[in-house]
C-alpha cells in the first residue's frame, strides 16, 4: 500500500469514526431528551470515541472493505441501549430515537455541504493547488459518507435504525412479526453488501 492510500485510509477511516460517533451521541441525546437517563448513566451522552468504537464494526470491518476494491466504506458504533419504559409515549419516542441517528449524519452532511461550497474562497487563504484539492476531496467524502450512512440505517432491516422506527409505527400484532425477522437480519444485510458490489 502506497503512502497516499495509507494517507487516504486514515483520512476516511477518521471520518467515518467521528460520523458513526456522532449518530450515536444522536440517540443518546435524545433519549435524554425525551425522559430516558439510561445512555447518560452508561457513559454514551458523550462523543469521545471510547464510549461508542464496536473494535469490528468501527476499525476492523472498515478497513477490510477498504482494502477491497468494489466495496464502499462502511461500518458500526456500539449501539445506544435506551429504557423505552422511561418514555412518556414509549413507541411513539422510540422512534424518535431512532430516527435521530440518521438526522444527525444529515446535519453533517449539510454543515459539510456548505464548507463545500465555499471552497472557492480557499485560494484567498494562499494555498496550493494540491492541499486545495485534499480539503475539497476530505469535504466530499465527508458529505456521501454521512449521506449513505442516514440512508442506509433508515432501511427496515434488523438492527438498522429503519427496523426501530417500523415497529414503532406499526401495530403491536405486526411489530411482533417483524421482530421474528430480527435472527436473520445480519445475513439480510450481508446479502444487500453483495448486491451493491455487483452494482
Amino acid at each position: 500500500m502506497t503512502e497516499t492510500k495509507i494517507a487516504t485510509a486514515v483520512m476516511e477511516l477518521g471520518i467515518l469514526v467521528f460520523s458513526l460517533c456522532f449518530h450515536e451521541f444522536g440517540h443518546a441525546l435524545a433519549a435524554t431528551k425525551l425522559g430516558d437517563p439510561t445512555p447518560k448513566l452508561l457513559g454514551r451522552l458523550t462523543m469521545d470515541p471510547r464510549s461508542h468504537v464496536d473494535p469490528i464494526g468501527t476499525l476492523i470491518f472498515p478497513m477490510i472493505m477498504f482494502l477491497n476494491p468494489g466495496f464502499f466504506l462502511f461500518g458500526w458504533a456500539k449501539p445506544v441501549p435506551i429504557t423505552p419504559q422511561n418514555f412518556p409515549k414509549p413507541r411513539r419516542d422510540a422512534a424518535l430515537v431512532a430516527l435521530a441517528g440518521p438526522a444527525m449524519n444529515l446535519i453533517l452532511a449539510a454543515v459539510t455541504f456548505g464548507l463545500f461550497l465555499c471552497i472557492n474562497n480557499i485560494s484567498a487563504l494562499g494555498l496550493d493547488d494540491i492541499t486545495t484539492d485534499v480539503v475539497a476531496q476530505f469535504f466530499q467524502f465527508f458529505f456521501w459518507l454521512n449521506i449513505s450512512l442516514a440512508v442506509f440505517n433508515l432501511i427496515p432491516v434488523y438492527p438498522l435504525d429503519g427496523s426501530w422506527i417500523l415497529k414503532s409505527l406499526l401495530p403491536p400484532k405486526w411489530s411482533n412479526r417483524l421482530s421474528r425477522m430480527d435472527p436473520y437480519g445480519f445475513l439480510i444485510l450481508f446479502g444487500i453488501f453483495f448486491l451493491l458490489r455487483l452494482l
